[in-house]
């Protein structure tokens, strides 16, 4: 009885070293920079919802990896502020705010003329 005790803490020990091995062989690779990121420094990359949330963390993400950003927010002040900061951030400016109705089809063709155009 003991035996079969021992013998199943020792496959349960055997599979925790093998699970606490494949986490740390995944936290080195992400550590390290897993995948390497696609340069992104001659893209111009939109972004809808700018002015605050996740759109706002996109924005500062993509930003510091140099991107162009065409800032999208029916909130102009608060997209319009997001757009500033990241330029002082960044020490750019090449992020750029518009406001944008996407409720509205008219405005969403507006402003993607004025992206086609300016931009």
């Amino acid at each position: 009885m003991t035996m079969d005790i021992g013998h199943l803490v020792e496959q349960h020990i055997m599979l925790l070293f093998i699970v606490l091995q494949d986490w740390w062989r995944a936290l080195t690779h992400f550590i390290k920079g897993g995948h390497p990121l696609k340069d992104l420094s001659s893209e111009i990359i939109l972004i809808t919802g700018a002015a605050s949330g996740l759109g706002k963390g996109v924005a500062q993400r993509l930003a510091n990896l140099g991107c162009t950003l065409v800032l999208w927010d029916v909130d102009e002040v608060g997209n319009a502020r997001v757009a500033q900061e990241l330029n002082q951030e960044t020490k750019s400016k090449r992020i750029h705010a518009m406001k944008c109705d996407l409720t509205s089809r008219e405005s969403i063709y507006e402003c993607a003329k004025k992206v086609y155009t300016y931009i």
